[in-house]
């Protein structure tokens, strides 16, 4: 480990690492109904306290190229001797549960109304934030439950990124230029590929009194569904959210996992192309990385391209 880069610690804008001594690093990059955490441990941090750590106060590590981004202060916890900290890059607020409608606005508009109530910002990349509703409910949910349910429907995973709620289109991710291409075959140890393509749906119709659409998988041989108490505006929209929603579900239907070296371009929603003579052959976009900033260590989850939703 003494041969390992630095880890540095950032606090409130601030280099403190020569502070405290850093015991454990890990961060979790993740995507979809979850908030990037960073688990740190540190010894003699008397010096760190003197500040008056307090709630949401700004954290952020850095390690050879890696970059957490700005995370939020959530939790210390006194630790034999030792201090654990918890933060997350979404704030830490109350979420409350409540009713809402919005008539004639944009998605852009509204993640920002709802991010807003959270102390937090909202982006799109991906999907348009021009994409226009004539009418839709938040139907007594969270903040971030909504989000996540509206992002789906319109086929992208909502993650939090420095204190902003960003919508990434699935699509959007597919397309990208992979940051990683790796060699893989069946005797390595540190890798796993489930395969679920049987839990894949063959096809998904929305059905209201306002508009009905149907999107398809033509690779996959499951079950038809139809779902009929999501309200839509037109025909338009439900052949949209039909898609959106059968891309989500069947392009989870195959994971990859894998642990390596570390590598500071693995981060949720990036893109990966893998070769092997197996079947987790072909490309890949990564879900969720853990990230071992102390002892050098990326362990990723990731699924795989899907291009035959329509």
């Amino acid at each position: 480990m003494d041969n390992q880069p630095k880890v540095r610690l950032i606090y409130q804008g601030t280099d403190v690492t020569d502070d405290v001594d850093i015991i454990e690093c890990v961060h979790n990059d993740v995507c979809g109904g979850e908030s990037d955490c960073l688990n740190i441990r540190v010894d003699h941090a008397d010096k760190w306290f003197r500040w008056g750590p307090q709630k949401n106060d700004t954290l952020q590590v850095k390690r050879s190229g890696y970059d957490s981004g700005t995370l939020y202060l959530n939790t210390i916890i006194p630790e034999d001797g030792t201090y654990r900290i918890l933060a997350t890059s979404a704030k830490s607020v109350p979420f409350p549960v409540r009713w809402q409608s919005f008539k004639k606005k944009t998605l852009s508009a509204i993640m920002t109304m709802c991010a807003g109530e959270c102390g937090m910002g909202a982006k799109q990349y991906g999907i348009s934030g021009g994409m226009l509703y004539q009418y839709l409910l938040r139907d007594n949910t969270s903040v971030p439950m909504f989000l996540e349910t509206l992002a789906n429907r319109e086929g992208a995973v909502l993650k939090t990124l420095s204190g902003d709620y960003v919508a990434i289109g699935i699509d959007y991710a597919q397309g990208l230029s992979p940051m990683h291409e790796m060699e893989l075959d069946d005797k390595q140890m540190d890798s796993k590929y489930i395969d679920r393509r049987d839990l894949r749906w063959k096809s998904l119709q929305i059905v209201t009194p306002y508009g009905n659409g149907t999107s398809v998988d033509s690779a996959a041989n499951g079950p038809s569904r139809t779902i009929s108490d999501i309200p839509v505006d037109d025909a338009a929209q439900a052949k949209r959210w039909a898609r959106g929603i059968l891309l989500l579900h069947n392009w989870q239907a195959e994971s990859l996992e894998i642990e390596m070296d570390f590598n500071p371009g693995y981060t949720a929603m990036a893109r990966i192309n893998v070769a092997s003579r197996t079947d987790a052959n072909g490309n890949w976009i990564i879900r969720k990385v853990k990230q071992d900033l102390l002892n050098g260590r990326t362990k990723a989850v990731m699924h795989r391209c899907l291009t035959t939703v329509t």
